[in-house]
């Protein structure tokens, strides 16, 4: 069986009035590059939201996907946006982290932030930090 070759394109036109379209001037990508405008652009793409730096201790607990704990500990939250943070220092009851998917309990236990809490789920390893960096799932509060 033989592979459908791509269509070749030749040049590009505008879906708005079918005319071949100028391709744009390498100077005009070096300029946008070294703005910071366009670094922050892609620097947002990079993570969905920005990332805040604190340091604010926390209790962590490790839930396998049925709800049952498998581990639990402390971490030092390092940075934290609306969507996702980095947890250093995590320090467990156990050697290592479960093999099956898990996601983390956290109940801060800083000032203001005093028993707030979130459940996230790990999306990297950061071993520069001891830790890992998390993506939120629910936001509560304890009592």
């Amino acid at each position: 069986m033989s592979a459908i070759a791509a269509p070749e394109r030749l040049e590009r036109i505008s879906a708005e009035n079918g005319e071949p379209v100028a391709r744009a001037s390498e100077n005009v990508f070096r300029a946008a590059g070294r703005s910071a405008e366009f670094y922050d652009h892609l620097r947002a793409h990079y993570r969905e939201t920005r990332r805040t730096p604190v340091e604010i201790p926390a209790e962590i607990r490790l839930l396998t996907e049925d709800g049952a704990l498998y581990a639990f500990g402390s971490a030092t939250i390092r940075n934290i946006s609306p969507s996702g943070a980095l947890l250093a220092d995590i320090r467990i009851d156990k050697d290592a982290y479960p093999v099956k998917p898990f996601k983390f309990e956290i109940v801060m236990k800083g000032g203001s932030y005093d028993g707030i809490g979130l459940e996230a789920r790990p999306v990297r390893f950061e071993p520069q930090f001891r830790g890992l960096g998390v993506k939120f799932d629910e936001i509560f509060v304890t009592a």
